[in-house]
This record gives C-alpha cells, structure tokens and sequence, in this order.
C-alpha cells in the first residue's frame, strides 16, 4: 500500500514564541518553538525542542535536548541551524495567477506555510509544493464560486514567490461550533450544504481529499469548506499530503469521490454521536 503523509495528530506540546536574540555578530528572529514529547511506560517524556529562526530572509530549523523558560534563554551561537531552501517553502508566484489585493482586504485571512514541522516528513520538506498545490486550485475555484466554498482573494507574492494564500475571515470550525453551540446547530442543515459544497467541487473534477470537522468553518450558520492543500484532480495520485488521520481512509491511493463521501459519513456521525451525547436524539 502507498503511504502518505497525513496532517499531524497533535502530538507536539505547542509553546509557540517570537521574538529577537542579539549577538555581537548575528541578529536572530525565534519564529516558532515547540516542545515534543514521547510517551514511555505510559508517560508524557521531553523528547526535544524545535525552533524555526530567521536571519535577514533566510530561515533555519534547530532541533536541541534542551528546553528553554525564555527567548533571552536561547543562546543562537550553540544552536546547530539547517536552512530551509526557499524554494522549499515559498513557489514562484506563475503568469496568471491572482495576487491579491494591496492593501488587503479588511478581516481577511492570510494562510501561510507552518514551518515548525519543516525536516519531519518527506511532506514537511515539500511545503512549496503543497502551497503551489493549493493556489493552483483555489484559482479553479475562484472563477467557479460557491457559498459553502472558501473565498479567496489571491496570492501573497514577495520577491516573485507565493509566501502565502489570502482568503475571506471565517467563525469558529464546525468542531468548534459542536463543542460550544451544538443545540443551535441544524445538523441535517449543515451537512446538506457542506455536501452542496463537495459536489460543486467534484463538478469542477476536484476531490478534496480532506474533509472533516477541522476543515469546514462556520459564517454565521452556513458551513464554509477551507483548506485545499490536499486536494486534487479526480484520478490523479494523491499528493505527500493526504487527509487527517482519524478522518481519512488510509487505503484510498487515487483521488476519487468516495474519498470525499467518506469525509462526509465521517461527519455525520460526528454529528450524530454529539447530539446523542447532549440528549438531542
């Protein structure tokens, strides 16, 4: 069977900081830094911290035992950095392609590559490609819109490369809703339009490959689908990145509809299991 990576299960105890080290020689920007953990003998256990840093437009990843209360406690000069290629990160921006608007657009969302798990997979070092991936459809969808799908307004290009996608601002996930609000949600409601907005996407001979209650938001309480980085052309292989684990059929090898109808039975018995949790069924 072909394996693929799939989006991370939070295994990362996240400590995300930002901020700036000064030496005599080197001015470092710390973009993120997470602590990861093993479990052993049915234990959490420190394993390792990882920080993405930054010098002038390079950007580096350091993986150290060591665990840090601090910013100012990061020594840069001991840190072992690997550059991350910027091609690895940042595609070039194609002829035809949309840049977004400047100045942006007011309550927008700019999604940019996550590079704290840059080096941990063959995906995580493909990043370019996942984004390329990514902006290639959302130019499909953009000329074809539909309210259960993702606005999106275009590239961020610097330095003719594509340094992120910008969309329309959205509410809470539907996991979030569910959690929060569920006896304010019209679940048979929710899952018609969020299947309204897999078929416009299969019309168009997408699959998206990643269907779950992450990867709808909520706009008021119409289901938005976001998040196209695993999507693909009907038939074609699937990509380093392919689905969430726990939501996704590891056995599909080949974008087809039924990748995408399994996503949505998946959610419907979410759905269903909450509400008979609340005592709503």
């Amino acid at each position: 069977m072909q394996h693929h990576a799939h989006a991370p299960v939070p295994a990362w105890h996240q400590t995300p900081r930002r901020g700036l080290v000064n030496t005599s020689n080197l001015r470092m920007e710390i973009c993120e830094q997470n602590e990861a953990f093993i479990v052993e003998d049915g234990d959490l256990k420190f394993s390792h911290t990882k920080i993405i840093c930054k010098v002038g437009n390079q950007y580096f990843y350091a993986v150290t035992d060591r665990r840090y209360r601090l910013i100012a406690d990061i020594d840069p000069v001991a840190l072992t950095r690997i550059l991350i290629p910027a091609p690895h990160i940042w595609p070039l921006f194609p002829i035809g392609f949309t840049q977004a608007p400047d100045p942006l657009p007011h309550n927008c969302h700019i999604k940019r590559p996550a590079l704290i798990h840059y080096g941990d997979t063959e995906a995580s070092t493909n990043i370019g490609c996942l984004l390329s991936n990514e902006a290639e459809v959302c130019e499909i969808l953009r000329k074809s819109p539909h309210p259960n799908i993702a606005h999106y307004y275009g590239c961020i290009v610097h330095d003719g490369r594509i340094t992120g996608l910008c969309f329309a601002r959205y509410g809470d996930s539907l996991l979030e809703r569910v959690d929060r609000n569920l006896q304010h949600l019209d679940a048979d409601l929710c899952l018609k339009e969020i299947q309204s907005g897999v078929s416009h996407l299969h019309s168009l001979g997408l699959i998206h490959y990643d269907i779950n209650p992450m990867n709808v938001v909520m706009d008021g309480d119409t289901p938005v689908i976001v998040d196209f980085d695993s999507c693909r052309r009907e038939g074609e292989q699937l990509g380093f990145k392919a689905g969430t684990r726990g939501w996704t059929n590891e056995n599909f090898t080949v974008a087809r509809r039924e990748n995408d109808q399994y996503g949505l039975s998946m959610i419907r018995d979410f759905l269903s299991q909450r509400k008979k949790a609340s005592g709503q069924l």
